[in-house]
Parts: C-alpha cells; structure tokens; sequence
C-alpha cells in the first residue's frame, strides 16, 4: 500500500509504502528530513488501490461520526463511500471518504455526492403526527405521565457516536438518532444521584441531523442548535426535567445529546427517558 503526500517544507508530492510510515525519510528536492503525515495531520493525503487503512477509517468516524452518512439513516457504517467517485478523480483520502452502511453503499454508484444525499433528504418522515420517539434506560419504568398524553411510541434503533470534541469539562452521557417530523418538544426525564459535595450541569441539546455544530466553541453557540440545562444541588438524589421546544422540526431530521458536566467520572444520572413529541395543533372551540 502505498502513502501519497506532500512533502512538509517543500510541498513536492512525496510517497512511501505505508508500512513505513513511522520511519524518518528525506525529501530528494529539498534535502529536509521529515515524517510523511498521518491521515489525521493530512485529510488530503491518500493510499492507492481501492482499500483503506483502519487508521484513515478511525479518522473519518471522528469527523463524521460513526452512523451512515445518508440522512435519516441510522444504521452503523460498515464501510466507506467516496464523495467524489474513483472514475472522476476521487482518491482514498479523509477529505473523500464518508461512512455508510451497507445498503446505502451498494446504492452510491457516480451520482453527485451532494446529489445523492439530498434524495433521500427529500423523503418523508416515517412517523405520523400522533406518534412520539423515545429512547430510555429502562423502557418498563416509562413515566408516560410525565409526557402527558401518549398516542403511540416508535423505537430507536441503536445511537449515533458524535465526533466531537466536546466543551472542556463536559462528557456525553448518550446521543439519540431520530426522525421527529412534525415534533414539537424534546422532553428529557432522568434520575440523578449525587455524593455529598457534588453538583453537577446536566446539558440536553439539539440540531439538524444535516448540520452538526462544531462543539469546540462551546455548547450552544452554533446556529440552529437549541439546548436547556439543570444544575443539581450537592449531596442528594432527585428526578428533574427539561425540555426544549422545537421551532423549526418540521422538515428537519434532528439529532438530541445529553451532556453532564461534574467533578468526577461517576455516573450521575441513573435513569433516563427521552421524548420527541408532536402535540396536536390547536383547534378553536366550537
């Protein structure tokens, strides 16, 4: 397999075998000794032939996360597709590569990539007005009375892994795919246990499924993500609630994530019940 770059100092096209890519070479025009770069230092760096080494694959999940990139889409990636096609030019690069499963790969062919992702953004939700999605901890200890009335409930199917990185100090507790559609509110109800001397920030956001928010400057300060927090008193144990009202869902694929922020690793919230509810539009009284 062979690794093909650019020199760092004279920017000339370089390439070594990929086996050797931990080892020290020296540029022939410029005579500067160097390392070739990683595919995390140099997303524009590619290996021939049509396979990819794990370490190329590791650095796309981080930047893409690890679900199919297709929208609405929440299966794992079982490989790689390439953003512009091998026939056109396109190389085995981070810059090139996104993840996809297996069905969606086999249907990538030489379509425009931005093309192909836009039709199935096109494609109506499947889920009708009366219905909410919720994902939980312990799916028999649902508190359906803190969601009001429930019409109907739609599964998720496993999580999506976020590439971050996240706000100093934060970690994520767990993030929920799902396909809100008409939904309205995201309601979060969780259990917290808490040491004494302990507080913690308790942080439910949301975005686009399509526009993920560069999570380096901070939670919340990317457009179109919404967020609502909790910060829990020291020493005690409690159930809280928070809840985000969804403006603009209504054409949009969304993606929600909890965050705890809190002096130590131990687990804080115990229990948990998320909720994309589409309420019912008001009606004038007769």
């Amino acid at each position: 397999m062979i690794w093909h770059y650019h020199c760092p100092h004279c920017r000339r096209a370089r390439e070594v075998l990929w086996e050797d890519l931990s080892q020290e070479v020296v540029c022939p025009d410029c005579k500067a000794a160097h390392y070739a770069p990683t595919p995390g230092e140099d997303p524009t760096a590619y290996v021939g032939g049509e396979r990819w080494p794990q370490e190329m694959e590791d650095e796309v999940v981080a930047l893409h996360g690890s679900a199919c990139a297709v929208p609405g889409c929440y299966r794992e990636h079982t490989t790689l597709v390439p953003r512009l096609p091998f026939t056109k030019g396109g190389r085995l690069s981070v810059e090139n590569l996104a993840p996809a499963c297996e069905q969606h790969a086999s249907d990538r062919g030489e379509t425009d990539y931005d093309e192909w992702l836009a039709r199935f953004a096109k494609k109506e939700p499947e889920i009708c007005a009366s219905n909410i999605t919720i994902t939980t901890s312990s799916p028999d200890a649902m508190p359906v009375q803190t969601f009001g009335q429930v019409l109907g409930v739609q599964s998720i199917a496993g999580r999506v892994s976020l590439p971050g990185p996240f706000p100093a100090g934060t970690r994520l507790v767990f993030n929920a795919p799902f396909v809100p559609g008409p939904a309205t509110r995201l309601v979060l109800y969780y259990e917290w246990k808490l040491e004494p001397g302990e507080s913690c920030r308790v942080i439910l956001g949301a975005w686009p499924r399509t526009d993920q928010p560069d999570f380096s400057k901070g939670i919340g300060d990317s457009k179109g993500f919404v967020n609502n927090e909790h910060r829990a008193a020291a020493g005690r144990e409690s159930s809280a609630l928070l809840e985000i009202v969804m403006s603009g869902s209504k054409e949009e694929l969304w993606v929600a994530a909890v965050w705890v922020e809190a002096e130590n690793e131990r687990q804080v919230i115990t229990n948990y019940h998320l909720a994309a509810i589409a309420d019912a539009p008001e009606t004038d009284a007769m």
